[in-house]
């Protein structure tokens, strides 16, 4: 018995069982509230889905902890299951090949952030002290026919743990996994492990050749005589849910500067993706939603690209977040590091920073250009980090990153807070564009790339896979101001607006509506899906019919 408990067949059998008990609390939650009424007994079901993890888990780890790696890969999955299981657990966050992208692209301050006290601990007791003691388990040495023998025989029998559920209770199974398709993403480490498999082949793959669009874009009245600069300004927000803004009918007085802004249009809009690693290029892809790919995006020219090409100017600003990728190939910079001390007070800096440089560079402009304020936005789980003392005006607001560390109410005032800073931060980049507007033509967008989950459905953040992400991480906000002199034709205002109000809104709109607004010509360009068109009655935009 003693050297039957020293094969590595059971030290994977016991570190299965750790993973799929203890790194995977929020998966038993999702299946113990799964249970469908009258279709198996409370024991058959729990027993049924027992086996049916236990076996997954056993047969990866049995395929890949072999010979001299066995310590290393349990130590490795250990430590994995246990982080993601933490924020599986903590904030509802679903482990797929998006989310390891988003990982990736996170840069340190952020990354910093999500790093708390119970993290650390869980993953300690969790993770790091079951790994040491695989490292010390006593593992007998063996003939390689005995260890092939008794690896096929612990497949075997893994094998059963998966067949008997599944064939005694398909139906029930397949139901529960049918419904509820979280679950698919929620075993860790396989999860993580799918997950990163899945990221090593995209970025491995062979790529494309690059394929430029829209070489025929022109800005048509460019050369017209006596006609003032065009400057717009576009302002790309960071987890911002258009649910939590006055201006679509929030309960709280979120937005009161542009609420006394004049020419405001808003809209809700279904965004691309629900994490900036997604969302980001594919709102500058030509590109809607369901056609967008992320690996092909990195080699095609993007909107950018193409109202450079047209004679604009183009600068990308951020502070912090970084364009991933969209911004490669045209003039940008990264203001987070500047050291206004009022506006930065720390390592990171507040979204004014992105108001005062758009204030130095009017005065400069002389082009027509198109500027790119990245903010960072509300951007959690450290929502109290984005805004300063003085707009902490909902409270008591949540002081923390931990969330365990506050009530439901103090987080969602902190992240109310985030949204009323926002609205500042617009109302004074329209503020700064008014200032000059005897001399250029002048216009601003806001759009968020993604929203933001507070607790609603029991999740927290956002990265929900698109298919199973609630509207708070899918619905966002996009806000139009026209300065008073834009060209856009003023009195089919009032029935542009209402034909915009009638369709559906979305960041495949953000493509063409820039386009229209810029006076770009161009023959990819969609005037149905110009949020404006109607304004102009095909008067400034050569449509592609």
């Amino acid at each position: 018995m003693s050297r039957f408990l020293k094969t590595p067949e059971v030290l994977i059998f016991f570190v299965s069982l750790w993973l799929a008990l203890v790194c995977n609390l929020s998966y038993w939650q999702v299946i113990a509230g799964s249970h469908p009424d009258g279709a198996l007994p409370t024991f058959v079901y729990f027993v049924s889905f027992f086996s049916l993890t236990i076996g997954l888990i056993s047969l990866v780890m049995l395929a890949f902890a072999a010979g001299r790696i066995t310590r290393v890969v349990l130590g490795l999955a250990l430590v994995v299951a246990a982080s993601a299981g933490y924020f599986t657990s903590k904030y509802g966050v679903l482990i797929d090949a998006g989310m390891i992208t988003n990982i990736v692209q996170t840069n340190k301050a952020e990354a910093f952030e999500l790093v708390s006290p119970g993290l650390l601990a869980f993953i300690a007791l969790a993770g790091v002290l079951p790994a040491l003691a695989v490292w010390y388990y006593p593992l007998q040495a063996r003939r390689w026919r005995a260890a092939f023998l008794q690896r096929g025989v612990a497949f075997l029998l893994v094998a059963g743990l998966i067949l008997v559920p599944l064939t005694a209770y398909q139906k029930e199974i397949v139901s529960v996994v049918r419904n509820h398709k979280e679950l698919r993403h929620m075993i860790a480490p396989l999860n993580a492990m799918s997950a990163g498999v899945v990221t090593i082949r995209d970025a491995l793959e062979t790529p494309p050749d690059y394929q430029p669009i829209a070489l025929d874009a022109l800005h048509a009245s460019a050369m017209a005589s006596g006609r003032k600069p065009t400057v717009h300004v576009l302002i790309v927000g960071e987890t911002a849910r258009a649910a939590n803004f006055s201006l679509d009918g929030y309960r709280l007085d979120t937005n009161p500067e542009l609420e006394h802004t004049g020419d405001i249009r808003f809209f809700e809009a279904a965004s691309c993706g629900t994490a900036t690693a997604v969302s980001l290029p594919c709102m500058f892809s030509i590109h809607g939603r369901d056609d967008f790919d992320r690996e092909r995006s990195k080699y095609e020219d993007n909107l950018l690209d193409v109202v450079a090409r047209s004679g604009y100017d183009v600068l990308w600003i951020d502070n912090g977040n970084g364009c991933k990728g969209v911004c490669a190939r045209v003039a940008n910079r990264d203001v987070h590091v500047s050291h206004v001390q009022a506006i930065c007070p720390d390592d990171t800096c507040y979204d004014e920073i992105l108001v005062e440089e758009l204030k130095n560079m009017l005065p400069t402009i002389t082009n027509d250009t198109l500027i790119v304020l990245h903010q960072l936005g509300s951007h959690g789980p450290a929502y109290y980090r984005r805004y300063p003392e003085s707009y902490r005006v909902f409270q008591p607001d949540c002081r923390s990153a931990n969330f365990g560390d506050c009530s439901p109410q103090e987080i969602s005032n902190s992240y109310d807070n985030t949204i009323a800073y926002t609205d500042h931060v617009i109302a004074a980049a329209i503020d700064a564009l008014s200032e000059q507007g005897d001399r250029f033509d002048a216009s601003l967008i806001y759009v968020s790339d993604h929203g933001e989950s507070l607790g609603e459905h029991n999740l927290y953040l956002h990265g929900m896979p698109y298919r199973l992400a609630p509207a708070e991480q899918t619905t966002v906000p996009l806000i139009v101001w026209l300065g008073q002199d834009h060209n856009i034709d003023r009195p089919t205002t009032i029935a542009c607006d209402s034909s915009a109000a009638e369709a559906p809104v979305s960041h495949d709109n953000l493509f063409h509506t820039e386009l229209g607004l810029l006076g770009v010509s161009t023959e990819v360009y969609e005037p149905a899906m110009d949020l404006f068109s109607a304004c102009r009655a095909g008067t400034r935009v050569a449509s592609s019919t």
